[in-house]
């Protein structure tokens, strides 16, 4: 990865021939603010929220009333995607328009800095003239690279979540602090009053990153008592194996596949009760106080997730460096009244690079060429999407489980470790070793990796992996179809 995504121009004119990452780090100079009144904007993040963990959706485990309200009132992208299957890459993605291995970021392990300031997202906007700031959970920006907003206050996880070597990776309880000291109502306090305090006149970008439902899933009992486990719908079991060894061995070596139905049914009320209090409930909180400001109708909302969870998925839950839509598919819903059509619910192909794009072209602020993704205004407006079927991308990077693995198995419960059983798993299978990469459009899917066999699914519309078709004959020529994809984003 470059240090600071900063080039000269002698040094982009010597590399323009040799890769087209190097446009990113020029330094943009454009105009900045060219339309009268642009709207203000708040980019919400959350933490390993699914794309079908929405009522709206219609999943009915899950109670959003807030993400139905913004779906109906607004546009609900249902094909959405992050582009890797962890937090720093994907959100080092979306601040920064490129895909992880154009920021060279492709894992949580990374050892080199993050992103800088200089060229993001919200960069851009400042050079604009917005008033910019920061609320929640980072794992985007090096430390000293938020200073840079006008205002930021940094939350990750309250102390009472911490891990422990106790801790099963399926660990849910009630939160047990007061619901005024825990950080998803800090932290929308906190955007609250940097709304407050926003000059009349000048526009404002804003991300409100929250950490639910991020394990350990937790919520307060006012939440988790509105679910019932009896209740709870677990998704048809698909064996692992019918994909691939790699996501099979995760399932033995985590011991997933020893959780019985009650246990997951279990862990899925709590999921969901962390969505509804950590993520639901805030967003209508900051919503109400646009609307009592007056600036709703001025105010652009965008949200998604960084990633996904396997929840329940494959007898599976958490995440993991696999590249399955489990993980990667993720909600995107666009909530503006004054800028967009009300109630589109659309099934073309998005994917998180797309919002860096989008926002600029919303604010009126030329767009540069290095851009990964493209500008979803027009289809947000309810103009037809010519490239409904466009490819979505994904990157990332993994390690094998040791070959002697199975003849001493990391133990459930080691009483000589402090380090919980499941990131004892994770610091085998998440290191930089090995490259995963993924295409998909509507109904097909290819995945890539560099020490088992490709992966060819016909997803049929669908969020689900259920049989491994490469190698069948009848096959063959869709499977040259997307790896030509594939190598014309990145060479395989």
């Amino acid at each position: 990865m470059n240090k600071n995504y900063e080039m000269s121009r002698r040094q982009f004119v010597s590399n323009a021939g040799k890769a087209v990452v190097g446009a990113s780090f020029l330094p943009y100079i454009g105009n900045a603010k060219t339309i009268d009144n642009p709207p203000n904007i708040i980019f919400v993040i959350c933490d390993q929220m699914r794309g079908d963990a929405i009522s709206a959706m219609g999943n009915r485990n899950a109670r959003t009333p807030v993400m139905d309200s913004m779906s109906k009132n607004g546009v609900m992208m249902r094909n959405n995607f992050s582009n890797n299957s962890v937090c720093l890459p994907s959100r080092v993605s979306m601040f920064s328009g490129r895909y992880p291995h154009e920021t060279g970021i492709i894992n949580n392990s990374h050892k080199g800095e993050w992103l800088k300031f200089n060229n993001s997202l919200p960069w851009y906007l400042k050079q604009a003239g917005y008033r910019t700031g920061y609320v929640g959970k980072n794992h985007t920006f090096i430390n000293s690279e938020l200073a840079n907003f006008d205002k930021a206050n940094i939350r990750d996880r309250e102390e009472c979540r911490a891990y422990s070597k106790y801790v099963p990776p399926q660990w849910h309880t009630d939160i047990f602090w007061p619901d005024e000291d825990c950080h998803p109502r800090k932290n929308t306090n906190d955007a609250i009053e940097f709304i407050n305090q926003n000059s009349p006149g000048q526009p404002f970008f804003l991300c409100v990153s929250y950490f639910d439902p991020h394990p350990p899933y937790m919520a307060p009992s006012e939440y988790t008592s509105r679910y019932c486990s009896a209740n709870i719908e677990l998704p048809e079991y698909v064996d692992p194996s019918k994909l691939g060894i790699r996501i099979a061995n995760q399932q033995r070596a985590l011991r997933y596949d020893k959780i019985s139905e009650s246990e997951l049914k279990e862990t899925l009320r709590y999921y969901h009760a962390s969505v509804e209090w950590g993520v639901d409930y805030q967003l209508g909180r900051i919503i109400k106080y646009l609307e009592e400001r007056g600036i709703a109708n001025n105010t652009i909302m965008v949200f998604t997730s960084d990633h996904g969870d396997f929840m329940g998925h494959h007898h599976m839950v958490r995440k993991g460096m696999f590249l399955y839509d489990a993980l990667l598919h993720v909600p995107m819903i666009w909530y503006a009244p004054g800028n967009i059509r009300q109630g589109l619910a659309i099934d073309s192909m998005t994917q998180n690079v797309d919002i860096f794009p989008t926002l600029l072209d919303f604010a009126g602020i030329e767009m540069p060429g290095h851009l990964s993704g493209r500008s979803l205004k027009n289809i947000l407006q309810g103009k037809p999407d010519k490239n409904d079927n466009s490819d979505v991308f994904a990157y990332a990077s993994y390690s094998d489980l040791p070959e002697s693995y199975w003849d001493n198995p990391e133990p459930y419960f080691n009483p000589k470790s402090e380090v919980p059983f499941h990131t004892r798993i994770e610091n085998l299978t998440w290191q930089d070793d090995k490259h995963t990469a993924m295409i998909r459009d509507r109904n097909w899917k290819l995945i890539l990796s560099e020490t088992h066999e490709p992966e060819l699914y016909n997803m049929e519309g669908r969020h689900t992996e259920t049989q491994n078709l490469y190698g069948q004959p009848q096959y063959r020529q869709k499977f040259i179809e997307l790896e030509k994809k594939l190598n014309a984003i990145k060479k395989w």
